[in-house]
């Protein structure tokens, strides 16, 4: 930009009240995914506490809780829960505590009365951390009458009322509000009340907003107008995107330092964290998945967990759910019945989640979620050295990759030719095979693509890519470099066709791995098949079926060599009339491969020219299972670290602790594991028999069954040990002692 604009965009910011929002001009928009800062367990050094706090609770104030509610009712449950931490609502939009500025607007109801105070108190004499919940996404008429400026804007410059309170306004996430006032709230909590910490929920701004802050702000960074276009590859909302991430990391920053130069031990952490490995500096994060709605598998609990932890690593991860009914209609004030609240946190639980309940109104009128709550939390007490992990055993991981939601989606309505969002297939296929991994019993974990250096990954002996199509050449050098060294892939789809701003390449950038070449992408096939070619290891299972069905989107590619594929195509052809559902002649076998299974270097490779992942979770083929399975098998070749066999659906997790080992086996044998809520918790009768291998140099002292309280049948030989699980009625763990 010349110096006249720039000068001019200055005494604009100045005009309208931005204060230190001049800290956020003239930003790198290359930066969104990019970005650098240290991650490691050291972030916890000033911090103890928030490494010690294993079990949590929320309790989210409503305006007339103040005269009436009962503060004695949540210290007597914060006692028997054995809660650890908790967080309380402070301030922000609402405040309930007597708050000196004049523009944070008082809980109705509040009259004299320090609410977060009372409950600060209470929980402190119990020797619990408090965190403190704000909220900034809206403001009163007061606050839009002083600043009309901080308010979020629409497309035609309109300021937005809020949609659910009349009342209020909804902030601009970029303007003062965030930016000047949020500081101020934050500085005055941690003066009065010293918490250890604060929990921002709607932190980051409701939607796109169009004010004249925002515009000159991104003008100032970009040189450009904000964008009209959801596609990510329009240039302007594609410098949006890196736009608005680095503004929310000047936020996040702006709010930690505000509140460490008043205690330096204290910390901001918003809501799901910054969703950045190489920004990671805050002590806990707290990811709000607080339920399950439609069609939610019971395993996406435990999803979140593993994502979650991809970026934070060895810090702790809490999961927030919620008593209430979660769904878009927001039934706040309803009740959860115990079997799902306890199926869905115990999921999380198995996945490495520490459990942080929350409950709307301070005030309740409907009880039944405590017994459920308490017995999930007094478990988890009873077994708390169980549940300090400190690694997770499993060998394989499944890729998650930020930027190919965004880049190759971006949440805009672009289809791949059959209809489908992209956002939605690029979901659809990491369900797809993390259903069926469940289903087979591989224990697995989450990498994230953004930190794919040997440190990271080379502990796991196979990576899982499902249709990650967003990956840079450094990131493609970096899983060449894994394979070379004996690291072992299995990709889907368009995995490696676009470059990390979604840019289509004119060829795989895995081709080499892959064994072919890119050709053409062919979407919503219908009445197509896949043959499989025996005796291939990818096909065991398959002996007696001659037909399977193929996937809906297909690649067609150009292999390298004549090696002869283990699954090969059956054209699309006609699905009606009845009279014409058959094959061409020439069509009816073909060697038009849809499977690649490589060796290269040490490594090995499984590449499908399909999206079957995706596929699978539409129509959950046993086929396709059996598919998905055994390409892990090829590729691992090696025995898992947790073996399970015996009836019935199981999540499953092997943990090491500092003195233990813990193999978790969750219950899923239900026929609401794919649509909530559990009705009745169903036992699973087995036996199970699960192997376990041991790190080597240690002594197997001890065996029992957590949940049944149990000493369980068991042996050892060499580095196996085999425990049978006489049944499991939700979630059982075998906890191994070890000296």
């Amino acid at each position: 930009m010349s110096g006249d604009g720039n000068g001019a965009s200055r005494r604009e910011a100045v005009a309208l009240g931005a204060g230190s929002l001049m800290a956020a001009m003239m930003l790198d928009s290359t930066r969104a995914f990019a970005l650098t800062a240290g991650n490691d367990a050291g972030n916890l050094e000033g911090l103890p506490w928030a490494n010690k706090a294993m079990r949590w609770i929320q309790v989210a104030f409503v305006e007339d809780d103040p005269p009436s509610y009962d503060p004695q009712f949540w210290f007597d449950f914060f006692k028997k829960t054995h809660a650890d931490a908790v967080c309380l609502s402070a301030g922000g939009c609402i405040c309930f505590y007597p708050s000196k500025l004049p523009l944070q607007k008082r809980a109705k109801y509040l009259g004299d009365r320090d609410m977060f105070g009372e409950m600060v108190k209470g929980a402190r004499e119990l020797g619990m951390s408090i965190v403190a919940r704000v909220d900034p996404h809206a403001m009163s008429e007061e606050a839009f009458a002083a600043h009309p400026e901080w308010a979020a804007c629409t497309i035609d410059g309109k300021p937005r009322r809020h949609w659910a309170a009349k009342d209020m306004w909804v902030t601009c996430q970029n303007a003062g509000f965030m930016f000047d006032f949020m500081p101020q709230v934050l500085k005055e909590i941690t003066q009065t009340y010293q918490p250890e910490g604060f929990f921002g929920n709607r932190w980051a701004g409701s939607g796109m907003c169009y004010c004249k802050t925002c515009r000159m702000l991104f003008r100032m960074a970009t040189g450009m107008e904000l964008p009209t276009s959801d596609d990510p590859q329009d240039p302007q909302r594609h410098a949006y995107i890196a736009w608005n991430a680095e503004m929310r990391w000047r936020q996040f920053k702006l709010w930690d330092d505000t509140v460490k130069a008043v205690k330096s031990d204290c910390f901001f952490s918003p809501n799901g964290g910054m969703n950045d490995p190489n920004k990671v500096t805050i002590p806990i994060v707290g990811v709000d998945r607080q339920g399950r709605s439609g069609p939610t598998p019971l395993w996406m609990m435990g999803k979140y967990a593993k994502i979650t932890r991809a970026y934070m690593h060895n810090l702790p991860v809490a999961g927030i759910f919620n008593v209430g009914v979660e769904d878009h209609n927001r039934w706040k004030d309803s009740v959860q019945r115990g079997p799902e609240l306890q199926a869905w946190m115990r999921g999380g639980i198995a996945q490495g989640f520490r459990p942080w309940m929350c409950k709307f109104k301070a005030k309740p009128f409907d009880t039944r979620w405590v017994e459920p709550v308490t017995e999930i939390y007094q478990w988890h007490f009873a077994n708390d050295r169980y549940m300090r992990n400190t690694a997770n055993l499993a060998r394989v991981a499944m890729v998650n990759s930020t930027q190919t939601g965004v880049y190759t989606a971006g949440g805009a309505p672009l289809t791949a030719g059959d209809n489908i969002p992209v956002a939605q297939r690029v979901t659809d296929s990491q369900n797809g095979y993390y259903q069926a991994l469940v289903e087979s019993r591989i224990p697995f974990e989450m990498a994230d693509d953004r930190q794919l250096d040997a440190k990271y990954i080379d502990r796991y002996r196979v990576l899982v890519l499902p249709d990650i199509a967003a990956l840079s050449d450094a990131q493609c050098r970096q899983i060449r470099d894994y394979v070379t060294k004996g690291g072992r892939i299995v990709a889907t789809g368009e995995t490696s066709l676009y470059d990390e701003a979604g840019r289509k390449r004119d060829n795989f950038g895995l081709a080499d791995l892959f064994g072919c070449d890119y050709v053409k992408t062919g979407s919503g096939v219908q009445n197509s098949y896949l043959t499989p070619r025996h005796p291939h290891d990818l096909t065991k299972g398959l002996e007696d079926a001659p037909r399977i069905i193929a996937a809906t989107q297909q690649i067609t590619v150009k292999p390298h060599g004549d090696a002869k594929p283990p699954l090969t195509l059956v054209p699309s052809y006609p699905d009606l009339p009845m009279e014409r559902v058959y094959p061409a002649p020439d069509e009816a076998e073909t060697d038009i491969p849809m499977a690649f299974c490589n060796t290269v270097g040490k490594g090995r490779v499984v590449y499908f020219p399909m999206d079957i992942d995706r596929t699978f979770w539409e129509v959950l083929a046993e086929d396709h299972l059996v598919l998905l399975k055994n390409a892990v098998l090829w590729a691992a070749q090696e025995t898992q670290p947790m073996t399970v066999t015996g009836p019935g659906l199981v999540d499953i997790a092997y943990w090491r602790q500092e003195k233990s080992l813990a193999a978790h086996l969750v219950n899923m044998t239900n026929p609401m594991m794919m649509k909530g809520p559990y009705r009745t918790i169903m036992p699973l009768d087995g036996p199970l028999t699960v192997t376990l291998v041991v790190p080597r140099g240690v002594d197997t002292k001890k065996v029992t069954l957590l949940e049944s309280g149990k000493t369980p049948r068991w042996s050892r030989n060499g580095h196996l040990l085999t425990v049978e699980v006489p049944s499991v009625r939700l979630h059982e763990v075998i906890a191994v002692d070890l000296s």
